[in-house]
């Protein structure tokens, strides 16, 4: 009798339990929908609902959820509630309405894709990232950027170097991961204490990069579940080696345990190199007086690595291939490409090795054009960009002349690609159109140029493949540069056909935050002739 009691009071526990639960998520549901105040903005209700919905985008199907959030746009409009406390926003004009405040913080949510939002990047309130960013700011200056075109020219030459050792076989040049290797060279060497060089492995470092996209993917799981990078962390290397028989995993703890390693160098010699190399910028972060101690451990300082050695290479090494597939497959835009770099005025700017210098090629508008392009139809970020602000009210008025106003605390967001792919500011969006970038009173041999200085001036302001404000991408200057010195020697010194190679090979099919084309791709491969 006593067995059978107690066996009645556990269910009528367990009833009781079962019932709070239903009750709380019933309330949670009717404030969700009906009293939060998102309440009011249009979107799928079971976005508003739960954020298992994100969930399943993000991961079950594949960092898909930027394509849903373009869906919503096309139905509901410019405003859309994607989750239970975020509304994005699809609006050029409200970009430097928004972002060019100074005091929004990240959410946190969002940016735990990165790890414990250590690095730079990550880094949720708005004081902490000034004094973060303030502690490497000036290595990314003009001034301080233009000091390295020496280093990047040489990372340019090597790689000029490995396409005439292609050319001279007739082999083809993997060119998209050549470019990724390019770009980890250069990023590295002014980053870590020890630079790569993936420029001269035979295969151009095609683990490496595989290892890029895997991690990628992974980041998005631990948003969902911060747990992620931690069990991966618990498990032994010998064990992976079991059981993994492509080596994808091994290779992402691999590079893991390198970028452990260039933290723990930084934390040992307290940010002071022992040879005569000048201190990188994660020494110079170690030494800086802007930041106290706990954020100069090993694990924050790892933290940083991983960040910036991540953000400067997939982004600028997709922004390559883009620009040469779109290149080498419309002869016009090819010919007037080669035509401006061969112009015999150039040669007064050659170099004694015949490469070109960043002052002269920065002022090639037909060039420039193809770069700015290439950033427009994909710029290095694809994910959205959730800001909020902790202590002000953000008001946003909609074309159609509805204003919503949303209390401190709202997570607010926008993406580039929906103001890049703007058709009332960009006609023909989904082409690639260097002219559109060239003013109506620059003459270009055989293009029709109608650009106007009006519409310029609308797609400068629409244009944010870097985003913009205060934390906006701080590597911008070396990246522009990476981009004109090799785009620019490159394409001088060679003329290039398509290998098997189609549009498909430059589109985006996968939102990690950064651009991924399809798995089976295998990017963009030129004969360089």
């Amino acid at each position: 009798m006593a067995i059978t009691n107690i066996t009645q009071d556990g269910y009528s526990a367990l009833l009781l339990l079962a019932a709070g639960l239903g009750v709380y998520l019933l309330n949670l549901a009717a404030y969700r929908l009906f009293l939060s105040p998102l309440a009011g903005v249009p979107g799928p209700k079971l976005a508003a609902l739960t954020a298992w919905y994100e969930f399943y985008w993000d991961c079950p199907a594949h960092g898909h959820f930027m394509f849903k959030i373009e869906e919503m746009h096309k139905k509901y409009g410019p405003i859309v509630r994607i989750n239970p406390w975020e509304v994005h926003i699809s609006d050029p004009a409200f970009w430097d309405v928004f972002y060019t405040r100074s005091k929004l913080d990240k959410d946190s949510w969002y940016y735990r894709a990165f790890g414990d939002n250590g690095g730079t990047v990550g880094t949720v309130t708005w004081e902490h990232h000034r004094l973060r960013r303030g502690a490497m700011a000036k290595f990314f200056s003009v001034a301080n950027v233009a000091k390295l075109e020496p280093k990047v020219l040489q990372r340019v030459r090597k790689l000029c170097d490995r396409v005439q050792e292609h050319r001279d076989s007739g082999a083809v040049v993997d060119i998209s991961n050549a470019y990724r290797c390019f770009a980890t060279d250069v990023v590295s060497a002014y980053v870590a204490p020890h630079a790569r060089d993936f420029l001269n492995a035979p295969d151009f470092a095609a683990t490496f990069n595989r290892v890029l996209r895997d991690f990628s993917g992974l980041m998005l799981w631990h948003r969902h579940f911060p747990v992620v990078f931690q069990i991966m962390d618990s498990i032994p290397r010998s064990l992976i080696a079991m059981i993994d028989s492509t080596g994808a995993n091994l290779a992402v703890v691999d590079n893991q345990a390198n970028l452990q390693r260039e933290a723990v160098t930084v934390v040992e010699r307290k940010g002071i190199p022992t040879d005569a190399c000048s201190p990188s910028i994660l020494d110079a972060i170690y030494t800086s007086p802007l930041l106290g101690p706990a954020d100069k451990t090993v694990t924050r300082m790892f933290a940083e690595t991983q960040a910036l050695l991540g953000a400067g290479t997939e982004t600028t090494g997709n922004t390559l291939s883009v620009f040469t597939y779109h290149v080498l497959s419309n002869p016009a835009i090819l010919r007037n490409l080669k035509d401006e770099l061969d112009d015999s005025n150039l040669t007064l700017g050659v170099d004694s090795d015949g490469y070109l210098c960043h002052n002269l090629l920065d002022n090639l508008p037909y060039l420039q054009a193809c770069i700015k392009e290439a950033l427009r139809v994909s710029p290095g970020v694809t994910g959205r960009l959730p800001r909020l602000s902790r202590t002000e009210v953000i008001s946003y008025t909609s074309p159609a002349g509805q204003t919503y106003a949303f209390p401190p605390g709202t997570v607010i967001s926008m993406s580039s690609r929906d103001a890049h792919y703007d058709a009332a500011i960009f006609p023909n969006p989904d082409s690639f159109l260097p002219e559109r970038w060239i003013p109506t009173t620059t003459t270009i041999p055989g293009r029709q140029l109608s650009s106007t200085p009006e519409q310029l001036h609308a797609m400068e302001r629409a244009f944010v493949p870097f985003g913009r404000g205060v934390r906006g991408c701080l590597g911008i200057e070396l990246a522009k540069m990476e981009l004109t010195l090799l785009t620019g020697n490159m394409f001088r010194m060679f003329d290039f056909k398509l290998y098997k190679t189609t549009e498909r090979d430059v589109s985006v099919e996968y939102d990690f935050f950064a651009p991924f084309g399809p798995k089976d791709s295998k990017g963009v491969r030129v004969l360089a002739m």
